[in-house]
């Protein structure tokens, strides 16, 4: 028997299907009903991705096979069942290959013939999840290496990653967000583009100096080279889209100028906007009434019901180190997992190496060893080091 918890969607005009799936389905599945497909699709927007979709014959004036390719778009690793009494191999064909059905039952369909459809597209769907999840684990793997060997080259471009994907979280969580992938590979890619700027621009921008036209173009089109980077990327081609339109204001100001507005714009993108020009205005410590008083001068640029609940969230600032205690260590005494208090910095020249809030990997530690040997750096060296036994509280040396 499958899981009580999956959840089914059936959308179908017909009552006699409707009390047919009850009749099946119950203590079997979560059954969700629709008679009209706008309002499923509406439903699949915002509620997340069933197990199964099952497509009915009647629609309205929406068809199944464009209704199952309408929701493979929203609710991609849903298996999507399609009932028909159509019989025609052409029908079958469109149903597979354009509606990217998972299994076609024509009518008089049996008990027998939907329970094992049931049960196949479950395992269908599961093997989808399955999959998902070890591509997303494997990329997410890949982009955290990438990211640190960059910040290496690039530490000031990267080091505001930290700071934001724990703000992310937080808001995610306020907002009932149970996935937050898509919004935190956005987070730790979102300073590519600004990785590949000359020096002199970015430096310019930081310090709030004037830019040429020539240069202010080259800063605008951060967001387009970063997409561009990105897009061909399996998993990745949403986040490449946030990217792109993390700059777009939601009353349509801001970069690129042509594109959706409001609502329209990718909730992970404003997400990102929000958070963004907030560590802008925030000074080293985190997050303050300040940072939000600057950003309501352009008030009209933010969504406002995200903006009014990132005051809410966020304004006891800084990351969220409890339970983990403050250990002062020599670089050779870093250990993986560790997290940087502050920024580190040469040891003559006060360069950056890397920035504040960076979780350490062997990567890291081991470039931070070579750079200590060639130029040395400030030491000791605060992190944060969680479960730390009590022999091991004292100031490391």
């Amino acid at each position: 028997m499958a899981n009580a918890l999956e959840k089914v969607v059936l959308v179908d005009g017909q009552s006699r299907t409707h009390g047919k799936f009850k009749r099946l389905l119950r203590d079997k599945y979560d059954l969700v009903n629709f008679r009209d497909a706008e309002k499923a699709l509406s439903w699949l927007k915002t509620h997340g991705t069933p197990a199964i979709v099952v497509c009915g014959a009647e629609l309205g004036p929406t068809d199944s096979i464009s209704f199952s390719k309408a929701v493979d778009v929203v609710a991609p690793y849903s298996a999507r069942i399609i009932l028909t009494e159509e019989e025609s191999t052409d029908f079958f064909r469109k149903a597979l290959n354009t509606g990217h059905a998972y299994s076609v039952l024509v009518a008089p369909y049996s008990d027998d013939a939907i329970l094992n459809a049931m049960e196949s597209a479950l395992s269908y769907h599961k093997r989808l999840v399955h999959d998902r999840n070890n591509l997303e684990r494997t990329l997410a793997g890949s982009v955290k290496l990438l990211i640190d060997m960059l910040s290496q080259f690039h530490a000031d471009a990267f080091r505001r990653t930290a700071p934001i994907r724990q703000n992310a979280l937080k808001l995610a969580k306020a907002m009932g967000i149970r996935k937050t992938w898509e919004l935190e590979m956005a987070v730790m890619l979102s300073p590519l583009g600004e990785a590949l700027l000359p020096k002199e621009i970015l430096s310019r921008y930081r310090a709030a100096k004037p830019l040429t036209d020539q240069q202010r173009e080259v800063l605008a089109d951060a967001p387009r080279q970063t997409r561009d980077l990105l897009k061909n990327i399996p998993q990745l081609e949403k986040v490449a889209e946030v990217l792109y339109l993390s700059g777009r204001g939601f009353d349509g100001s801001g970069f690129p100028k042509e594109g959706p507005i409001g609502s329209d714009i990718p909730l992970n993108a404003r997400i990102l906007k929000i958070l963004t020009d907030l560590w802008m205005a925030s000074p080293d410590g985190g997050v303050d009434t300040p940072a939000f008083e600057a950003l309501m001068i352009r008030s009209k640029a933010y969504d406002p019901d995200l903006l009014r609940l990132a005051k809410k969230v966020l304004l006891d600032g800084g990351l969220d180190m409890s339970g983990k205690e403050i250990t002062l260590c020599y670089v050779r005494n870093l250990r993986v997992g560790d997290v940087l208090v502050d920024d580190i910095l040469t040891e003559t020249s006060q360069e950056l190496v890397l920035s504040r809030g960076h979780e350490l990997t062997e990567t890291t530690i081991r470039r931070l060893d070579q750079y200590n040997r060639l130029a040395g750096v400030r030491q000791p060296i605060r992190v944060h080091r969680p479960e730390v036994s009590e022999d091991r509280m004292a100031t490391a040396v």
